[in-house]
């Protein structure tokens, strides 16, 4: 029986085979670029000239995950470091196990304050680069990824890390893999410290940070999310010290309800949020930090499958 193929099909046959010439091609070009970009004469080469070639190189052949890596290695070096992340994440997408971007990336989020996505990518290469290993430790140890303090903005990619759970049980199984106690396990919990509550009122004028708290917290993974207040213990005037300790822990609870209804106004279901206020009775932890004890903690609980 002969084969007739259709105007459209012939059309669609001469189109793939053309753009595969093309793409071979322009992997030929990328590779010259490359080859020129690695062996520059020493009185001409510079860092400048190196990095043009190697994005060049990637524009028309960006399948190759060391090309990507070397180059956000240069950005990075250079202070640039949400390109560099970039490039070490699109390394990442052609090679997952090129441990050396990872550990990359981790360096590049933990510039960028990213504490949460720099300890989630140091935790990929954390059995295999001794470096990422150390960082780890220093982040689970010090805690960093657990708050953000004044001035800062936490961002909803870093939170979901917490948040939502597939990626929490992976980052704790991760810590396991790499050897840490489960006493550094992480908590689906982050500390807000940015919430800049003026002494004695409880009024919110951080909307860009419940912005991204809702965005995170619009998920289906998690049943409950439990807003805690808490207050310092400045006394109030003309009241005596257990009126104070009253007042103030009246304020940490309407502080927590002024969060939970600014949640609601963009888009956290109701149902799905709990308030407590604890005045003064849980002193926060790194006094260093702050000498003030006014912080929002949100806490996730899960739906587990019996």
């Amino acid at each position: 029986m002969q084969t007739k193929y259709t105007l459209c099909q012939f059309s669609l046959f001469i189109l793939c085979f053309w753009s595969t010439i093309v793409v071979a091609q322009s992997c030929d070009i990328a590779s010259d670029l490359l080859f020129r970009a690695y062996f520059l004469p020493a009185e001409n080469q510079s860092v400048s000239q190196q990095k043009l070639l190697l994005t060049r190189s990637l524009q028309l052949c960006p399948n190759r995950p060391r090309v990507n890596s070397t180059l956000a290695t240069i950005l990075f070096k250079q202070g640039q470091y949400s390109e560099a992340a970039k490039y070490f994440k699109q390394a990442l997408n052609y090679d997952k196990k090129l441990y050396q971007a990872w550990y990359g990336l981790g360096e590049a989020y933990f510039k960028l304050k990213l504490y949460t996505l720099s300890l989630e990518a140091h935790l990929q290469a954390c059995q295999h680069e001794k470096d990422s290993k150390e960082r780890v430790q220093n982040l689970l140890e010090q805690k960093r990824y657990l708050f953000t303090i004044k001035g800062d903005i936490i961002d909803k990619e870093s939170l979901l890390v917490l948040y939502d759970k597939p990626r929490w049980q992976l980052l704790n199984c991760k810590v396991a893999d790499c050897g840490f106690p489960s006493t550094l396990n992480v908590q689906p919990l982050h500390i807000f410290l940015n919430f800049d509550f003026r002494t004695g009122q409880a009024n919110i004028d951080t909307t860009n940070q419940i912005i991204e708290i809702a965005k995170a917290l619009q998920q289906d993974e998690f049943s409950i999310a439990k807003i805690h207040g808490h207050s310092d213990n400045k006394p109030f005037l003309y009241v005596s010290k257990d009126k104070s300790d009253e007042l103030n822990f009246e304020l940490s609870k309407t502080r927590a309800i002024n969060i939970g209804n600014a949640l609601i106004e963009h888009g956290v279901a109701k149902e799905r949020l709990e308030m407590f206020g604890h005045g003064y009775t849980k002193p926060f932890f790194f006094s260093w930090l702050t000498p003030e004890n006014k912080r929002v903690e949100i806490e996730v609980e899960y739906v587990f499958e019996e």
